[in-house]
């Protein structure tokens, strides 16, 4: 159901939509991937384990968007947390962190999937103890393709 939906705003440019509606339609309340062992044991150097990616509370109705991520490191159980404001680009979506904190790109996927990609510059977040920066030019941590999910199952 999630995917058809999708699919069906895909031909729609997200100029003509609200930023919330053109990426969260009301049955996939978040976008989140959980990278399994096998995978991990493909990817050494990446570091992310699970990844989910939300409209902000209290999200405005216009065409920007404001999205909370949040990720987990292999071996840590907090998880790290932080904002980006994304305006539509000619491909998806152009996404700022909030606080100077770098940049990504949203696109979604025929599939229904959502593919982040890290700018070149990187992006950070916010754990309880430290700080996490996610390079944008070297490692396994700079591409994450997500899976629509309903908001029940978000985690």
């Amino acid at each position: 159901m999630i995917r058809a939906l999708l699919l069906m705003i895909l031909p729609l440019p997200l100029y003509a939509q609200t930023g919330a509606t053109a990426m969260f339609p009301p049955e996939a309340s978040c976008f989140q991937r959980h990278y399994d062992a096998a995978h991990l044991a493909k990817h050494s150097q990446q570091q992310i384990t699970d990844i989910t990616l939300t409209p902000a509370e209290g999200q405005e109705v216009s065409t920007l968007l404001v999205v909370d991520i949040s990720v987990k490191l292999r071996g840590k159980s907090e998880s790290y947390i932080g904002s980006a404001y994304c305006e539509p680009d000619a491909v998806g979506l152009s996404c700022g962190m909030e606080g100077d904190a770098g940049a990504f790109g949203l696109a979604l996927r025929e599939d229904g999937a959502l593919l982040l990609t890290v700018d070149s510059g990187g992006m950070s977040f916010e754990g309880a103890q430290d700080f996490l920066t996610l390079s944008g030019s070297s490692g396994d941590d700079r591409a994450f393709l997500m899976y629509p999910v309903a908001a029940a199952d978000c985690f």
